[in-house]
């Protein structure tokens, strides 16, 4: 981590406040609290069919439902290096089985005309080790292509230069092939003329006393459309970091004055995306949990990650985060540390907006082993 990272020692100023307000407790004093209260005092999550209703059992009723995909990577992981191949694979299989298509070529033209300019929203936040995998980005990229899109027809982007540099993401900014820069590059910015204004916020952490959060001028000005590429992750202050906190926070200036108590980000993350420049514009989410992290988000820790080999896939970025945070939780259930639902409302303040759905029975999940 770099020492002299302003943004990243801001989010772990703002993370010590938030765990000053906890019912703190390590793997040892959990054990100890089951032993107090006995088993059936711990919640038990539920299986991914079960979350917010009953399990639908109707095949017909679920083919029905909107569909969203979840690929496992049996293999992807060989001796702590991934297998491209199978990355390749995972991607195209969740791109045919999301949309029925026979050829991932026809199951990409679903969601992208050859003509559009696309950008692909990655998360580089926390170096290369816990932020989107570059070979992810190459395989979305490669299917752009055979659906007609080219390759200097798409922009990779996030809000910070320095982010994406240290993540290995070099600023390429060439007309003739695949650019890659960020909000604050030269000549990019923020657009004065579209932001979301509130008051629902720390004033001690607004930027320059500003009540204003400005959209990036890269979705304001200058992408079509949006491919949203999150990390599968577990955030000290809104739960986890998907597929709404990467676009929303991942898209405007002035996020600061959302973090700590007692907002945790909510009800900012979802009043952003809400906007009809991230809505409209977010065609696809690919979430990237071939790593994952349960503990200390979202900066990366070693000690709080693990190699999951997995992908969510779908255009719904609220239940697409609803997996996430189940997959954390129960990751953190093993780990013999407490749920983090309590911290993730925005995931439900997201669904009030009707941004997606937050329960699993009102979608179809398809499950895919490669």
């Amino acid at each position: 981590m770099n020492k002299n990272d302003k943004v990243i020692n801001n989010i772990l100023s703002d993370s010590k406040e938030t765990d000053n307000v906890r019912d703190k407790f390590d793997r040892r004093q959990f054990l100890g609290r089951i032993g107090v209260l006995g088993t059936a005092a711990l919640t038990t999550l539920p299986a991914f069919g079960q979350i917010g209703g009953k399990v639908i059992s109707d095949p017909v009723q679920k083919e029905t439902l909107p569909p969203v995909a979840e690929v496992i990577g049996k293999s992807v992981w060989q001796d702590d290096i991934l297998n491209e191949e199978i990355v390749a694979e995972m991607i195209d299989n969740a791109m045919m089985k999301l949309t029925g298509r026979e050829t991932a070529k026809e199951a990409w033209r679903d969601f992208i005309l050859p003509d559009a300019i696309v950008g692909i929203k990655i998360n580089p936040l926390a170096g290369p080790k816990l932020s989107t995998h570059s070979v992810v980005v190459d395989k979305i990229i490669e299917g752009l292509f055979t659906a007609g899109v080219l390759r200097k027809q798409i922009i990779i982007w996030d809000r910070f230069e320095a982010h994406l540099l240290n993540a290995g993401y070099p600023i390429k900014k060439d007309e003739g092939d695949v650019r890659t820069f960020a909000s604050d590059t030269d000549d990019i910015g923020y657009d004065d003329e579209v932001f979301y204004e509130t008051e629902k916020d720390s004033i001690a952490r607004r930027e320059n006393e500003s009540t204003r959060s400005r959209y990036s001028r890269i979705l304001t000005d200058i992408v079509d459309v949006v491919i949203n590429v999150p990390v599968l992750k577990q955030h000290d202050m809104a739960g986890v970091s998907g597929c709404l906190k990467n676009m929303a926070f991942g898209s405007v200036d002035n996020t600061r004055r959302f973090h700590g108590k007692p907002l945790y980000c909510n009800p900012a993350i979802g009043e952003i995306y809400e906007n009809k420049v991230i809505k409209d514009k977010v065609v696809l989410n690919i979430v990237d949990g071939l790593v994952g992290s349960f503990n200390n988000g979202p900066i990366y820790h070693e000690e709080s990650t693990w190699n999951y080999g997995a992908m969510f896939v779908g255009p719904d970025p609220v239940i697409l985060d609803t997996l996430i945070l189940q997959t954390v939780n129960q990751k953190r259930e093993e780990m013999g540390l407490e749920s983090i639902s309590k911290y993730a409302n925005h995931i439900s303040s997201a669904a009030g907006l009707e941004l997606g759905k937050n329960s699993l029975d009102q979608v179809n999940l398809l499950k895919i082993e490669v």
